[in-house]
């Protein structure tokens, strides 16, 4: 039987390792998350993954999509509290915290894992093809509902949900997206706004033009970067 390992030695080596590299941990543990929502996973036993970029990820025996997780960007911490281990994660913009609390960890260790940008190769139609398949090789969590969905101002690529219940537009530009891509994807967000839909627009290209990024921000919609 292999012995708990201690919650001060555990949470050290989160703190230590969190920024540098992928941290791995495997326990009991009861899961709360605040934000828009809330929801609460019972004790059992849990893979919880910590990414240098802040991604904070709460995995069980199945299925590709954690049950709860937390973005990039993210602030997490460990610490003891009454002799338990706590890890906390809070994203601020929205302001949204997942609280994991072990009863054991079984194991912990943090590994050097590289980050590569995604390369497909064909054309438009492949692309969209592709990241419907795989719709988590843009952000964990996302579930695809339609390709090619009709809108009043055109034809959404991806409509998809993420793991907040949120809508995703996803436009996707085979080469680098101009000022009309934008436009164009800022047209279908607004599109969703008007019927009272919560929605996010995500722009996937091989590279954006400056005056195209400037006028994503503005717009708050967002950029994902693929190689070709």
């Amino acid at each position: 039987m292999r012995r708990p390992i201690d919650a001060v030695e555990a949470a050290k080596l989160i703190n230590s390792s969190k920024k540098t590299g992928v941290v791995v941990i495997v326990g009991v543990c009861e899961v709360t998350y605040v934000g828009r929502a809330s929801a609460r996973l019972k004790k059992g036993s849990r893979l919880v993954i910590i990414k240098r970029d802040g991604t904070l990820l709460v995995h069980e025996a199945e299925k590709a999509q954690p049950k709860i997780w937390n973005p990039p960007g993210s602030s997490t911490a460990a610490f003891v509290e009454r002799g338990t281990l706590v890890v906390k994660s809070v994203r601020n913009k929205p302001f949204e915290t997942v609280r994991i609390s072990f009863e054991t960890v079984d194991f912990v260790d943090t590994f050097e894992i590289g980050a590569t940008e995604l390369e497909l190769v064909g054309s438009e139609r492949d692309f969209v093809k592709k990241l419907a398949e795989s719709p988590w090789l843009i952000e964990e969590g996302m579930e695809v509902l339609g390709v090619e969905v009709p809108t009043d101002v055109g034809h959404v690529d991806i409509l998809a949900r993420d793991g907040r219940g949120r809508h995703v537009v996803i436009e996707i530009k085979r080469d680098v997206a101009t000022h009309d891509a934008v436009f164009q994807l800022a047209r279908y967000v607004e599109s969703f706004r008007r019927r009272g839909i919560e929605v996010r627009g995500i722009l996937v290209a091989s590279d954006i033009t400056s005056t195209a990024y400037d006028y994503l921000k503005r717009y708050g919609l967002e950029f994902f970067k693929m190689r070709r």
